[in-house]
């Protein structure tokens, strides 16, 4: 099988040569190219469609909707590189609002946008596709989305002072281009969309409107959110945790989606925390609105990042207790047969006492069936992955925290000063064990209990002391 660095190599060669004779409009410093030049017969506002893709999809898409759209002469763009459109559609560097924007189209007239959205559609239909999540739908599992706004950034207005895109109503008065739910359509215009077929609405037979409420959302990105909520299934209403997994959300190369991530990571914590007290319980798992759902227990604590990048003293006993618990928590995943691939101060949550909870393991795997793709933070990857022994690459991210949390760093430091934040002497035991586990040689790494155990002895020796 192809990893996956070769199979992005392809496609984004068959994207380049298909984009080259489609989009032959590519402005510098822009991540879009075009169909044509923008001319003086095409509206600055009005109905835009939006044909989302993965990016295994975008290429067949592209194939299938390019001869219509040039066909009628319409105006459209997508992104220069399948790596920007991976990009768009992670909601992360570019904003929750842009997920799923493969092509964007500019019909010169609503009766256009209407025809071609009908004929996009039965082009498209049934190929894969994330959600658009502040657009409206053409109908359930759609490629096609639709929304009312501005075509170019010419007129702007300023909202709690900064300029964002605005569109002009029928009245002449000039007001802001919105992108969040339900601004798809604006109050003052009649959709021209709506005799058609559009999503199928959600009914109130699911856990997420019959066992779950107050909703508050952590994160929000292409493969799915992460939210705060209260279970309301009987007894004392009680605090807990909701990870989604969305259909087609952050396709990867291997074509696993969100709902794959969540799954993987629902099956990590099941086979895991009864044996790892460092890690969430599993409450419940379900599926509803084409999503899967993983429900857990609520984890209080302050994230450890946030607490590095802060101003806080963390004191030398501090800083050896978390280590430990670090060092505790990744033996006994590595000890239930699996590996974590995401070991990162950002992904600890600091409780009282010095506890510590490990969150975030969509990307884990066993240990016995090592995964291809790995997506690590810089920092915390060894130089050369061990393939074939994933519990390694979990060593190296661990002396990596154990580094940054003595030099109260945001990231790894490279090299390791001797002496703690408040001067003090770092012991020759725990660099030594950290400059091991960050060996290039993934052979000569400690294990994680014995570092848990090298740990409890160092820790030991410094509370004597001190």
């Amino acid at each position: 099988m192809p990893l996956p660095d070769q199979i992005a190599r392809n496609w984004e060669r068959t994207w380049q040569r298909l984009s080259r004779t489609r989009l032959p409009i590519r402005p510098r410093a822009s991540i879009w190219c075009y169909s044509r030049p923008k001319n003086r017969n095409d509206p600055p506002q009005g109905w835009k469609l939006h044909i989302s893709a993965t990016i295994l999809s975008a290429c067949r898409i592209l194939e299938l909707v390019s001869p219509c759209l040039q066909r009628h002469q319409a105006l459209f763009k997508a992104p220069q590189t399948l790596a920007e459109l991976h990009k768009l559609n992670s909601g992360v560097e570019y904003g929750f609002s842009q997920v799923g924007k493969f092509i964007t189209v500019y019909p010169r007239s609503t009766e256009l946008a209407v025809q071609l959205a009908s004929e996009l559609h039965q082009l498209t239909a049934h190929l894969p596709a994330p959600l658009v999540a502040y657009d409206e739908p053409w109908r359930a599992r759609s490629c096609i989305y639709y929304r009312y706004g501005q075509f170019y950034w010419d007129q702007t207005i300023s909202v709690r002072n900064q300029s964002v895109p605005a569109v002009v109503r029928p009245d002449g008065r000039l007001v802001p281009c919105c992108r969040a739910p339900g601004a798809a359509v604006p109050h003052w215009l009649v959709d021209p969309f709506r005799s058609h077929p559009s999503a199928t609405p959600r009914t109130a037979s699911t856990p997420l409107e019959t066992r779950y409420g107050n909703y508050e959302a952590i994160v929000q990105r292409g493969r799915g959110g992460v939210y705060r909520a209260l279970d309301l299934s009987g007894g004392p209403p009680k605090m807990c945790i909701l990870k989604e997994g969305r259909r087609h959300g952050e396709t990867d190369w291997l074509g696993r989606d969100g709902i794959e991530r969540i799954r993987r990571e629902a099956a990590f914590l099941k086979a895991v925390a009864p044996m790892c007290p460092g890690v969430p319980r599993v409450w419940k798992t379900f599926r509803a609105n084409e999503c899967f759902y993983l429900v857990m227990e609520l984890c209080a604590g302050r994230n450890l990042q946030g607490i590095l990048a802060s101003r806080e003293r963390i004191t030398p006993r501090r800083t050896l207790t978390y280590c430990r618990a670090m060092a505790s928590i990744m033996a006994d995943i590595h000890a239930a047969g699996w590996a974590w691939l995401d070991c990162k101060p950002g992904n600890f949550l600091c409780g009282p006492n010095y506890q510590l909870w490990a969150l975030d393991f969509e990307g884990a795997c066993r240990q016995e069936t090592p995964d291809a793709l790995r997506v690590v933070t810089p920092g915390y990857a060894p130089p050369k992955w061990a393939l074939a022994n994933p519990q390694a690459d979990d060593l190296f991210a661990l002396g990596a925290c154990f580094a940054q949390l003595i030099a109260r760093s945001s990231r790894p430091p490279v090299h390791l000063d001797a002496t703690f934040a408040d001067g003090s002497k770092v012991p020759q035991a725990l660099l030594s064990l950290i400059h091991n586990l960050r060996n290039t040689d993934p052979r000569l790494r400690p294990s994680a209990r014995q570092a848990q155990y090298l740990l409890e002895k160092i820790l030991d020796r410094w509370m004597i002391k001190h």
